[in-house]
C-alpha cells in the first residue's frame, strides 16, 4: 500500500474550532499534487487506486490520477476524522462542524472530536474496516491457511489522520500510547502487507517521502 496526504488546501490555512468547510487545494497544494503525480509514475506501477471523498483528496487524487491514467475510487472510509458521524456514514461538506477546541483525538480516543461526529476509536475502528477490505486474507493466515500472493501495488490518496490510524491499527498499538504520526502534503508512505511464518504480516518500508518537493514547498 501506497499513502499518499492530500496537498495542502485552505482548509489547513484555517482554524478547525472555529470553522470546518469541505474546501479545495490551494495553487501550492496543486503543485505538490502534480509533482506526486510524476513521481507515482515513475516508481510506483499502480494497480488499484482509491482515494478520500472529501474535496482535497478528491482533487489530489484527480490531479495524481491524470499522472498516471487512472481514476480513483472515491471511499467513504478513507475520510478525515471529524467529516463522518459516529457510525461512520459521511456528512455533507456544508455540515461540517468546527472541532471542539483544546481536544486532541489521540489523547482523548473515546471522546467525539465535533459536537455530533466520531470519537478517536470510532475512526480508527472506519479506517480499519476499510483496510480489511484491501487484505480479507490477513484473518485466514491468522488461523493456519496458506499465504496468498499478492502483487497488487494499491494508491490511496487520504489525510494525515487517516495514516496515523492506519499506523495505529495496523500496528496494533494501544488506545492510550500517543506516539505521533506526522505526515507532510503528498507526503508518501509504503507499506507492504507480507504474511510469512513467524514474521510479522506487515512490514514499513518508508513514511513521508517528499522527494518530489523542494524544501519550500514542503507544508
Amino acid at each position: 500500500m501506497y499513502l499518499v496526504r492530500h496537498g495542502q488546501s485552505h482548509v489547513n490555512l484555517g482554524d478547525l474550532t472555529v470553522e470546518h468547510r469541505d474546501e479545495p487545494l490551494t495553487d501550492l497544494g496543486r503543485e505538490q499534487a502534480l509533482r506526486a503525480g510524476a513521481w507515482i509514475r515513475e516508481n510506483i506501477h499502480v494497480t488499484d487506486f482509491y482515494a478520500s471523498s472529501v474535496a482535497r483528496t478528491a482533487q489530489t487524487a484527480e490531479i495524481i490520477g491524470d499522472a498516471i491514467d487512472m481514476r480513483p475510487v472515491l471511499r467513504d472510509g478513507l475520510r478525515e476524522i471529524g467529516t463522518c458521524r459516529a457510525d461512520g456514514t459521511p456528512v455533507a461538506g456544508a455540515d461540517f462542524e468546527p472541532f471542539i477546541p483544546e481536544l486532541w483525538g489521540t489523547l482523548d480516543p473515546y471522546t467525539p472530536v465535533t459536537p455530533t461526529g466520531e470519537s478517536w476509536m470510532q475512526f480508527r475502528s472506519r479506517v480499519g474496516a476499510f483496510i480489511e477490505t484491501l487484505v480479507p486474507a490477513a484473518r485466514r493466515n491468522r488461523v493456519g491457511g496458506p499465504a496468498a500472493e499478492d502483487s497488487r501495488r494499491i494508491l490511496l490518496v487520504a489525510h494525515a489522520g487517516v495514516i496515523e490510524a492506519m499506523f495505529e491499527y495496523i500496528f496494533e498499538k494501544g488506545p492510550w500510547s500517543v506516539v505521533a504520526v506526522e505526515t507532510h502534503h503528498t507526503g508518501i508512505t509504503h507499506i507492504e502487507y507480507h504474511p510469512w511464518p513467524n514474521r510479522p504480516d506487515w512490514r514499513l518500508h518508508y513514511h513521508n517521502l517528499t522527494h518530489h518537493l523542494t524544501d519550500e514547498m514542503r507544508t
